[in-house]
Parts: structure tokens; sequence; C-alpha cells
């Protein structure tokens, strides 16, 4: 049996077959810009640094909505400056922002955890 390869994606077609493939195996791949075969067979896609991630705080008793709505203005005009077509936003479950996500123009991808690793 052969070892798993990574490679990066050659086309939309091989895109849109990984994004179904962690489907069918119950995950939610939307971004892949790598796949893992196994011979002949998808068994991974990864999303390698493809789009950016941006972690934010603001004090909830020092920033109202207003300000926040603000604040989140700024972000994306920031990310847009940058040339970002999209980014990842974190936002803690406990965060009075959750509820708003959507309305401040997030779409969902899939309840996660996020963790971090020095590489040096």
């Amino acid at each position: 049996m052969p070892f798993p390869i990574v490679r990066k994606i050659k086309d939309e077609e091989e895109r849109l077959a990984v994004i179904e493939a962690a489907k069918g195996d119950n995950d939610n791949m939307q971004f892949p810009t790598h796949v893992v075969m196994k011979g002949d067979e998808i068994v991974g896609g990864w999303c390698m640094g493809a789009i950016p991630l941006v972690l934010m705080w603001n004090k909830s008793t020092s920033i109202n909505a207003k300000e926040s709505m603000i604040l989140n203005n700024v972000a994306s005009a920031m990310m847009n400056d940058r040339g970002t077509g999209m980014y990842f936003m974190a936002c803690n479950e406990n965060s009075p922002y959750i509820g708003h996500m959507e309305k401040f123009g997030f779409l969902p991808v899939w309840p996660t955890n996020i963790f971090y690793k020095r590489t040096n």
C-alpha cells in the first residue's frame, strides 16, 4: 500500500473533490490548498496559511456596541488594504460578540478549537 503524499492542489476540480471527500468523512474542509493522496484516493486536505486568522480582544466592560462596529470595520479595512479577500476571525464562545458575528458579515465555519505551535 502506498504511503500518503501531500501536494498543492492543481485546479478547481481537484479542490472541489477534496471538499467533497472531506464531507464524505464528516469533516468541513472548505478551503483546501493541498491534497493528501494515498495512491489514487484522496485521504486528506490541508489549508496551509492561505487564509489569515485574525484574533482581537476588546474589553467587554469598556467597548460599547457602536465602538465594536467601528473597530470591526477598521479590521476589515486593514485586511482589505493588505489584499486579503477572505480571513478567519476567531470568536470565543463566551464573547458577547458570538451571537452577532453573522450580523457583522462573518459566516460560521464549524465548531472548533484553535491551537498554536512555535516552530523555532
